[in-house]
């Protein structure tokens, strides 16, 4: 086996992780996975998810995005359907009930584009004191002497000298 490669899976234990990332993925709690699989413990059960995820590396973190993505996008086609449907009902949603459904419309829109990266990366910029430009210490040489003389002037007398000169 060549450096860094993991060694093969056996059929039993790919199978193993496979049902561990199939039941997680379907929201079980790694307790339950614990017991239905034969894991001594929650945090086993959570040791092979997190082996089985390495394991199997990107593929199988793209495939748990796109069923993310599919929960999500159910959810928000119930949510739109229910508040077009609004508008037939002869007894219509009180306001405060229309308004939840349209920000859990809203939050998982938000969350899909978080899951997917569709927002544009936000841009930050910083500045120095009144909005001005940063001024960047070169010389840490005279950086390392205004501190040292910071120090010493807190744990000397006032009328004790404490610059540090070179």
């Amino acid at each position: 086996m060549a450096q860094g490669q993991s060694p093969a899976l056996s059929p039993d234990t790919a199978e193993r992780y496979r049902r561990v990332v199939q039941m997680r993925a379907a929201g079980v709690t790694f307790d339950r996975i614990a017991n239905e699989l034969g894991y001594a413990s929650r945090s086993g059960a959570k040791e092979a998810y997190d082996t089985a995820l390495k394991s199997w590396g990107r593929e199988a973190v793209d495939d748990l995005r796109v069923l993310e993505g599919e929960r999500i996008d159910e959810l928000w086609r119930r949510l739109f359907t229910r508040m077009l449907e609004e508008g037939e009902q002869e007894e219509p949603l009180e306001v405060h009930d229309f308004v939840n459904l349209i920000s859990t419309a809203v939050r998982l829109s938000k969350r899909r584009s978080e899951l997917f990266g569709l927002d544009a990366p936000r841009q930050h910029t910083i500045t120095g004191p009144e909005g001005g430009p940063i001024e960047l210490v070169t010389d840490i040489g005279e950086l390392l002497k205004e501190r040292l003389d910071e120090i010493a002037a807190r744990s000397q007398p006032k009328d004790a000298p404490h610059a540090i000169t070179d």
